[in-house]
């Protein structure tokens, strides 16, 4: 398959479910090869069967960033089967569950940071020791939220990870462009799937509002006027990841349907 990606390697964490299952898809549409990684193989094994069907290629590794060794594994494991590491999408993250900051449990704290924060430092870390810095190129991506900057109650633990990997990007992209590796963020606004829609029937149980009234005021401050699509998460990605972006690197992009426009 011929692209504006055409034969580099590219690690997609979360690659199981919703956008990262949409990113594998879309890179492999711009001939990238692929490696995905998750904490479960099942749905690993259906995102890369979907990509092999349309004639691309994608690895899978069963792996947590939570946990170090693991990082370290997940880098060593793609760079073996591709022979390349150019492109690395830390898309992994989870919700956490919403606590008011004085009924935080540590064990809550420290498990979204780790999740949101701590393994995409750590998976970023050993790409750039192990395959981008030796080879002299790369491109590196985050995948913060809107939430990190449009702060809520109860999600401090979630706003201030995903708002710490703008700050990431931005120390990375000093630290790394002498060595021909671009960093960027891309800030992600209310996108339709799965997810959302467990976030809003909670939300509607919680308060005794309709799902349809907690949907509608999610997306109000949209000027569009609506959700964001996966693809349009996935569009921009390969954008940032192509030469197309040659001289784009420390910049956090809100995909939000202009709902963080100031």
């Amino acid at each position: 398959m011929m692209g504006r990606l055409a034969g580099r390697g590219v690690l997609i964490t979360g690659g199981g479910t919703g956008i990262g299952r949409v990113l594998a898809s879309t890179y492999a549409r711009e001939g990238a090869q692929i490696v995905i990684a998750g904490r479960r193989a099942e749905p690993l094994a259906e995102t890369a069967a979907l990509v092999r069907e349309a004639g691309g290629r994608c690895e899978t590794v069963t792996a947590d960033v939570r946990r170090e060794a693991d990082c370290e594994r997940l880098v060593s494991e793609t760079c073996a089967r591709l022979g390349r590491l150019d492109v690395l999408v830390n898309n992994a993250g989870a919700p956490g569950t919403d606590m008011a900051v004085a009924d935080m449990t540590l064990e809550n704290w420290t498990d979204m940071l780790a999740t949101n924060l701590t393994g995409p430092m750590l998976l970023t870390r050993e790409a750039l020791r192990r395959a981008m810095i030796p080879a002299g190129r790369g491109n590196v991506q985050f995948c913060s939220s809107a939430a990190g900057m449009n702060v809520r109650p109860r999600k401090a633990d979630y706003a201030v990870a995903k708002l710490g990997l703008v700050a990431l990007t931005q120390t990375l992209a000093h630290e790394v462009g002498r060595h021909g590796i671009r960093v960027n963020c891309l800030v992600i606004g209310l996108v339709d799937g799965e997810l959302v829609d467990r976030w809003v029937a909670r939300m509607a149980g919680e308060s005794g509002r309709t799902p349809e009234a907690i949907r509608e005021s999610l997306v109000a401050s949209s000027p569009l006027g609506r959700a964001v699509e996966p693809e349009e998460v996935a569009r921009l990605s390969v954008f940032l990841a192509s030469d197309d972006a040659s001289a784009l690197t420390g910049q956090s992009i809100a995909v939000t349907a202009g709902a963080l426009m100031r």
